[in-house]
């Protein structure tokens, strides 16, 4: 079972700021940080680059293929970022981000759930939806 909690920007990024290879979620870097068990579960560790490539975010078990392009608008500008070798790569900077929350974070002042309906996809029909479809 999980729980919502409401935290400020400022604990939330030092949450992240303590993120180590392989933690994916702020609940993987809290268990860490405060010794609580990994659930058997998740305990396998996620696929490589080399492995998957393109981008899988494990919390929401979703796999964005190689070369995936997701995009939003935020102040009246547009953003755009491809799934590329188990990263984000943010296409206006070229800089490579390990997951969407921080992909997000370069962009939108404040946290922001990056499912809540911003970050969308081209389907195979050209429709543009949110990438929250895309999770099970």
């Amino acid at each position: 079972m999980t729980r919502t909690i409401p935290v400020s920007t400022d604990v939330f990024a030092a949450i992240w700021a303590q993120r180590q290879d392989g933690e994916e979620s702020e609940d993987r870097i809290l268990r860490r940080i405060l010794g609580c068990a990994i659930p058997q579960a998740d305990a396998a560790p996620s696929p490589g680059p080399q492995e998957s490539g393109g981008y899988h975010d494990r919390r929401n078990d979703v796999h964005f293929p190689q070369g995936f392009e997701i995009f939003r608008t935020y102040k009246r500008k547009d953003y755009r970022a491809v799934a590329q070798d188990g990263r984000w790569l943010r296409l206006d900077t070229e800089e490579f981000y390990q997951t969407l929350n921080q992909l997000n974070a370069s962009i939108a002042a404040g946290s922001e759930n990056v499912w809540n309906g911003n970050w969308k996809f081209k389907d195979a029909d050209g429709t543009i939806r949110s990438i929250d479809a895309l999770r099970h």
